[in-house]
C-alpha cells in the first residue's frame, strides 16, 4: 500500500527537499529505508506526518555525527559543525512538536534532620 499523495507532500514539507529516503513502496533493495514503513510503524510514526518527520531528522543527526572528519579537507569542519548544529535545532522542535521529550517531576528536597522531624513529628 503506498501512501496517498498529500501525506507524501506534508512529509516531505517536514523533511526537505534531501532525497535520503525513498517514497517509493517497500522493495527488497530498500527495506527499511522508505517513507511508508517509517509512517506506518505503530512503533516509530504511528501515522503522523510530525513524527516521521523526527525520526528522518534523527537519522540525518546520526549519519553526520557518526562520520569521520578528515582535517585534509580543508574548512568543511566548519561547514560539518553547522550543519550538525543546524540538525540538532531541528530534532529538538521537532521532539517539542511531538511532545517528545523526557519528562520529570519536580522534587522537594529537604535535610535529613528535616526528615527526621517530620517523622517524629508524625507519631
Amino acid at each position: 500500500m503506498a501512501l496517498a499523495q498529500d501525506i507524501i507532500d506534508r512529509i516531505r514539507d517536514e523533511i526537505g527537499g534531501d532525497l535520503d529516503v525513498s517514497d517509493e513502496p517497500l522493495t527488497p533493495a530498500a527495506p527499511l529505508g522508505d517513507l511508508e514503513s517509517i509512517y506506518t510503524n505503530a512503533d516509530r510514526g504511528n501515522y503522523s506526518t510530525l513524527r516521521t518527520a523526527l525520526i528522518v531528522w534523527k537519522r540525518r543527526l546520526a549519519a553526520v555525527q557518526s562520520r569521520s572528519f578528515d582535517a585534509t579537507a580543508g574548512g568543511s569542519l566548519m561547514a560539518r559543525s553547522q550543519r550538525a548544529r543546524f540538525l540538532q535545532r531541528r530534532v529538538k522542535e521537532l521532539e517539542l512538536l511531538v511532545d517528545y521529550t523526557l519528562k520529570g517531576t519536580n522534587q522537594e528536597v529537604i535535610s535529613n534532620f528535616q526528615r527526621d522531624a517530620d517523622a517524629v513529628a508524625e507519631f
